[in-house]
């Protein structure tokens, strides 16, 4: 398993998420309290971008149809959606996160 480091500017506080391109694929990386996810970064439905949409709980809301996916596992809470969202191993190593592909 190979792991990436990803330089980000300011430490996400919960709530916020970030994308990075780790190997050509776009990385949704999530904070909701001290868990760290790491999605991908479009709706599975319509291929909708997800860095701009709102987390309620441990679930992101694609806002174009209604989807919301958990974080800690990708799977559909509610449809449209029906496959989940791939998601990654994340670590935060002394203040730092990698993710791994």
């Amino acid at each position: 398993m190979s792991w990436h480091h990803l330089a980000l500017q300011s430490p996400l506080v919960s709530g916020e998420k970030t994308t990075a391109i780790i190997e050509d694929k776009e990385i949704l990386v999530c904070r909701v309290d001290e868990h760290y996810f790491a999605v991908a970064s479009r709706c599975t439905h319509s291929a909708w971008p997800l860095a701009s949409e709102p987390i309620e709980g441990m679930e992101i809301i694609c806002t174009l149809h209604g989807a919301r996916f958990d974080l800690r596992d990708g799977c559909p809470t509610a449809g449209p959606a029906s496959r989940p969202l791939a998601t990654f191993p994340i670590e935060l190593r002394d203040g730092e996160l990698y993710v791994s592909l």
